[in-house]
């Protein structure tokens, strides 16, 4: 009876055990994304070397997407939380950093700062980008939508631009790579609209 006991002690500890290891040994199944800048696909003339500073941000987002889990929007607005699925920076830094390098290759300057500025980087910008993200988000398969109230603002205050952008991508593609590669796109697209209005006249003027 007792050898009978201490084998049946022995083999629940041994299950016990390769039960722990296989928990320890199950791989996290989450995957983190960050947004990066679309290169330009040909030259443009506003794309040549400039000396234009500008500050990006800040950038505001609505509550429902100031979490880490990618939110995606389906029929009548609903909208879903991604479980494994996360942004690997806050999102509102993503978007601030990649439309400072989209800007920069659109412009042809270097001289992109993203808010909050650092020693006296606001006293030379010719402008700064203020920008309030209303809704950014889709659906894989489907379409990105970002839709954007931004102000540009000249070195000496005054007000040049205050516009809304809403821009609709197409997602190429099912899961969360396709849908963060059209968010890409669509910033990509609102960056082009902002350099347009910046453009060489204006910039000459701001330069001033």
């Amino acid at each position: 009876m007792r050898r009978y006991s201490s084998r049946a002690a022995w083999l629940l500890f041994t299950t016990a055990v390769f039960a722990l290891a296989g928990c320890m040994s199950v791989a996290d199944p989450t995957k983190y994304y960050v947004l990066s800048a679309t290169p330009l696909r040909e030259p443009t003339p506003a794309a040549s070397v400039s000396n234009t500073a500008i500050g990006v941000g800040p950038v505001l987002i609505p509550g429902y997407l100031d979490r880490v889990q990618i939110v995606t929007r389906g029929d009548h607005d609903a909208v879903e939380v991604a479980m494994y699925d996360r942004w690997a920076e806050p999102l509102e830094s993503g978007i601030a950093q990649v439309l400072a390098d989209n800007l920069s290759t659109r412009v042809g300057s270097e001289r992109i700062a993203v808010f909050p500025w650092r020693g006296g980087v606001a006293r030379v910008l010719d402008y700064q980008l203020a920008i309030v993200v209303l809704r950014f988000d889709g659906w894989p398969g489907r379409q990105v939508t970002l839709d954007t109230r931004w102000r540009l603002v000249g070195r000496d205050g005054q007000e040049l631009a205050l516009k809304r952008s809403t821009i609709n991508q197409p997602v190429v593609g099912e899961g969360y790579q396709s849908l963060v590669q059209a968010m890409n796109q669509a910033l990509a697209a609102l960056a082009q609209e902002i350099a347009a209005e910046i453009g060489p006249g204006r910039e000459a003027a701001g330069g001033r």
